[in-house]
């Protein structure tokens, strides 16, 4: 988590997130995110796991939310990307 690692530095959440941002150009957040769904995508085109599976094995809280994140970063539907990844 992000307040996490800020402890582990002894920083205040806030100001982590701060340094982070300037260092990287964007959020924690957002990288995290990002991370997340380059994982789910290697695991859409390279197995046949449920997209429930993946969702729980990149660290997504539930399907809803994965399957928001993964469009909003893919402009593809979890099922459309492994079809096109797959040549289906």
């Amino acid at each position: 988590s992000i307040e996490g690692r800020a402890a582990q530095l002894s920083l205040s959440a806030s100001y982590f997130q701060t340094l982070y941002r300037a260092e990287f150009g964007v959020s924690c957040y957002e990288d995290v995110l990002r991370a997340r769904t380059g994982l789910a995508e290697y695991y859409l085109a390279n197995t046949d796991m449920q997209v429930r599976e993946i969702s729980a094995l990149c660290g997504f809280e539930n399907d809803v939310h994965f399957m928001r994140q993964f469009r909003k970063r893919t402009g593809l539907t979890a099922l459309d990307y492994r079809r096109r990844a797959k040549g289906l």
